[in-house]
């Protein structure tokens, strides 16, 4: 997701590209409810040792004006941060480095970390922060093995079909719609290859999208080839979604949550929301506990970054769903409830029915699909 022209993790969808085809927070004042919520220190017992943990992760995880700050001061934990793009690219970097204590990973990948032996597993209920989460976050299965939890939840978003109700009757409830003549040129899509494939499998029946037999991504390239000229262009980033939106250039696209309210604040026109019969994809995203000297200190960072406070001025930036309940509270008193609603931020139990991104058994397949419709 983008917001103001950045590039923000969201982008993985598009950068996951190039990584793949390699395979084959602003806030004032200090962490105050740390400290009424157990403290930093009862998360761990290195108390204000000064350390310095390396973070690999995006930029919406994270604000280094105030947050960071503040997590020094109440931990003695400053933080060096690698920005990622893609969950590939980063798994790769964390595996051959070995030196990141904390990574951020996507859904499916998370187990994939611990079953390659990066990462540990950790009782998040020890973790005092952890209260402040929607319960539901606190069990996602994936998540989960016998030894613990394997991620810490940050925030979470499926795409959905956003339409321009002017143009595009009936709603479009089927990937089928983009095969529709009437529709050529006036569909807008953030340039994300294998997510676009993942649809096609979806629009074609494969059983998991990001893991298609030969058969069935066979069948998602044909579908992509007939639905090609419904495509206007691949933009860059979101931006470029709402732009083409709020201008009428587009009438639909697939794109994750809150694009109605993305183009509403553009001054653009009405646009609804529809969910296709045959399934979207998704996304949710952790942090996650790596096997290093430092690993002792995980606790203590996650208690004192997970904290509501720092949550609205980054959500005001990045527009995201986090899975901290406490922080919609604030939101909603801020203001700022309507876009958080739009969001579905009040409802994480939406977060396991999108098709999770995760790691591939051929990612390069994926890119050469996407390469034979829409060219290298």
């Amino acid at each position: 997701m983008t917001n103001n022209g950045m590039i923000t993790r969201r982008d993985a969808f598009r950068a996951g590209a190039l990584g793949l085809g390699a395979l084959g927070l602003a806030a004032c004042g200090s962490t105050s409810s740390a400290s009424s919520s157990g403290t930093a220190a009862a998360a761990n017992s290195n108390a204000k040792t000064p350390v310095t943990l390396n973070m690999l992760t995006w930029n919406d995880h994270y604000d280094p004006q105030n947050q960071l700050p503040a997590i020094k001061r109440e931990t003695g934990i400053s933080v060096d941060v690698t920005l990622g793009s893609d969950d590939a690219g980063m798994f790769i970097k964390a595996q051959q480095s070995g030196q990141f204590d904390i990574v951020s990973a996507d859904a499916l990948w998370v187990p994939y970390y611990f079953q390659h032996g990066l990462t540990d597993a950790f009782d998040i209920d020890s973790i005092p922060v952890s209260q402040q989460l929607y319960s539901v976050s606190r069990d996602f299965s994936i998540w989960q093995n016998s030894a613990g939890y394997l991620g810490y939840p940050r925030a979470w978003s499926a795409l959905r079909i956003y339409y321009n109700p002017k143009y595009v009757s009936p709603a479009p409830t089927s990937w089928e719609v983009l095969l529709d003549p009437k529709y050529h040129g006036k569909f807008v899509r953030e340039n994300q290859p294998t997510d676009i494939v993942a649809e096609a499998g979806l629009a074609t029946g494969a059983k998991d999208p990001y893991n298609m037999s030969t058969a069935e991504l066979s069948r998602a390239t044909e579908f992509l080839k007939a639905a090609k000229p419904a495509f206007l262009t691949l933009v860059s980033q979101n931006t470029g979604v709402v732009q083409a939106l709020t201008n009428e250039s587009a009438w639909f696209t697939s794109e994750n949550l809150g694009t109605d309210f993305r183009v509403k604040e553009a001054g653009g026109p009405l646009i609804k929301a529809a969910v296709p019969k045959e399934g979207v994809v998704g996304w949710l995203d952790s942090e996650m506990k790596m096997k290093t000297a430092h690993a002792d200190r995980f606790n203590q960072f996650i208690n004192a970054w997970g904290q509501a406070e720092f949550i609205p001025p980054l959500f005001k930036e990045f527009r995201e769903a986090w899975f901290n309940e406490k922080a919609y509270k604030l939101l909603v008193n801020q203001g700022q409830g309507e876009f958080a609603d739009a969001l579905l931020y009040n409802d994480p139990e939406q977060a396991l029915k999108a098709n999770l991104k995760g790691p591939q058994k051929d990612p390069n397949a994926y890119i050469t699909a996407f390469n034979s419709v829409f060219g290298a």
